[in-house]
């Protein structure tokens, strides 16, 4: 999608909070009581254990290459296997497939697995008839089934779940191959890793609920628990959407969407991102001193005058969709290809903080020998499809 910006309404804005990101390891946590029935919730450890409500954060998943063995430099993007085997992602071989892993995350990756700490004893055990299932002893299994998958607006995406012994998946869900039950078993009083896998960047909301069996045996059955949306954030934007947007603000794109305007500011909230922006805060200042929306001005060189754009911009790094800026001058509003430069410096010590993230830019157009009556200039920015 790609957004110009041409002008701007000044109005206010009131904060609003959106969701808590978590990259860290962090255990899906299920319990069953007889008295309070099922509970869910997302316990991370990194800072003591700390127990969130799985409507309030998102999992976020970074779109550069995985690195094994390179933690620090490691994502969540690898390349779909030529193998058969994995058809059940609905990803081409040699296409990208984002992964929350079973084995080891890279550093600021969510980790995600799934917990029961109740005491043993508290369910019927049982051998489940999933073939899936290998263990012949009986033991206290919980059931998580998925209730639906809503992948970002506009994609044909799809969700998958399973677990490796070697080179050979074990499939547990999937929302590409129907014939799927997609259920997965792990035991009471365990802890357990699996492979979340998304075939498309952006928001993806998989909604799952848990059921077992109260005994003796598999006798009595639980019920279903209420339905709990656990958030997937893959890319920068997904993650800025996340941050901005709550739980159903998230479901609706007329909020939420990169072409939406929440705050009516005149700016869409993919401008919003582009330079800086509270995107539910229409005070139009922006989040950090200098970033910004771009600034034009008239310079003279060596006898010639330049028309300069300066913005900030979001780095590229090694994403596989990163933000694009389209720089644009014009006398008389009419855009039309032109001769420009464009340069990208760090930003000062007192922005050191941006320079990870962001850089400035600095487009330049030569005029000539005279100073031009009037001039426009604009920055158009698009995240590939």
């Amino acid at each position: 999608m790609k957004l110009s910006l041409f002008f701007l309404i000044f109005t206010a804005g009131t904060l609003h909070a959106g969701l808590t990101r978590i990259g860290e390891h962090v255990d899906i946590r299920w319990r069953w009581t007889a008295i309070d029935g099922w509970t869910c919730q997302a316990i991370t450890d990194s800072n003591g254990e700390v127990a969130y409500e799985t409507q309030n954060i998102f999992f976020a998943l970074a779109d550069k290459p995985y690195a094994a063995g390179n933690p620090a430099n490691s994502g969540a993007r690898f390349v779909q296997p030529a193998s058969a085997a994995f058809a059940f992602t609905g990803v081409a071989p040699g296409q990208p497939l984002w992964l929350a892993v079973q084995g080891t995350s890279g550093v600021g990756e969510a980790w995600p697995g799934l917990e029961n700490n109740q005491f043993a004893g508290s369910l019927g055990s049982y051998i489940p008839s999933d073939s899936r299932v290998s263990q012949t002893t009986a033991r206290e299994w919980i059931k998580i089934s998925l209730d639906s998958y809503t992948p970002p607006p506009g994609t044909a995406s799809h969700f998958s779940l399973w677990t490796t012994s070697g080179s050979v998946p074990k499939i547990w869900m999937s929302t590409f191959e129907t014939s799927t039950v997609n259920d997965y078993y792990f035991a009471a009083g365990t802890h357990t890793h699996a492979n979340w896998g998304f075939s498309k960047l952006g928001v993806h909301r998989v909604r799952l609920k848990a059921s077992a069996f109260a005994g003796p045996g598999e006798t009595n059955p639980t019920g279903f628990s209420a339905t709990h949306t656990i958030t997937f954030a893959i890319g920068p934007f997904a993650q800025w959407q996340a941050t901005h947007f709550s739980n159903s603000e998230l479901d609706d794109l007329a909020t939420s969407g990169p072409a939406a305007d929440p705050d009516g500011d005149g700016m869409k909230n993919l401008v919003e991102f582009g330079f800086g922006y509270d995107p539910q805060n229409g005070a139009n200042i922006p989040q950090f001193p200098g970033l910004g929306l771009p600034q034009i001005s008239l310079i003279q060189e060596s006898g010639v005058f330049y028309e300069v754009l300066e913005y900030p911009a979001r780095r590229a790094g090694s994403q596989l969709a990163p933000l694009q800026y389209f720089p644009q001058f014009s006398a008389n509003l009419n855009w039309q290809p032109e001769t420009i430069t464009t340069t990208a410096s760090d930003f000062p010590p007192a922005q050191i903080s941006l320079n990870p993230v962001w850089q400035k830019i600095t487009t330049r157009r030569a005029v000539g020998p005279n100073a031009p009556v009037r001039g426009f200039g604009r920055v158009a920015v698009e995240i590939p499809d």
